[in-house]
């Protein structure tokens, strides 16, 4: 499997408001994940190298769900970035269990959670990343297996 370029398909994996918990299930896929890594240029994947290549990635899986402006950005750069959007977990595809706080005032929370709330940035809801960018496949399930 190679590009026109020849060289691997590239592959990045990327984490939002999530517990970890779907990154670490395909970390979990030990003989299978090394198999792929033989095939594709694993650019970036946080929970398992802090080695990060630049885009553009063929496929990106995204983890978790989106929650701040600063989260809102990024998906919409990471989309532009990948050929294909793979949204990975309940937090990804549904807003998770973040998505709880959908129901509730988010500014009333904070102004009695944080001491300092003025330096919180938080959207009023968590959204799955496909509320913010076109997202090609999804991988439901918590985690997913």
């Amino acid at each position: 499997m190679t590009r026109r370029n020849g060289s691997p398909p590239s592959l990045a994996v990327w984490k939002f408001a999530s517990c970890d918990g779907c990154q670490l299930t395909v970390l979990d896929c030990e003989d299978e994940l090394l198999l792929l890594a033989e095939q594709v240029q694993i650019a970036t994947f946080a929970e398992a190298s802090s080695a990060m290549v630049g885009g553009p990635y063929d496929v990106s899986l995204v983890e978790g769900s989106i929650t701040t402006p600063v989260d809102e950005r990024r998906i919409k750069a990471i989309r532009a970035q990948s050929g294909i959007l793979v949204a990975i977990g309940a937090c990804a595809t549904a807003g998770g269990i973040q998505a709880l706080r959908n129901f509730a005032d988010v500014a009333e929370y904070t102004s009695v959670v944080y001491a300092h709330p003025e330096y919180i940035s938080s959207l009023a809801t968590s959204t799955p990343a496909s509320a913010h960018v076109t997202v090609d496949y999804e991988l439901r399930g918590c985690p997913i297996d």
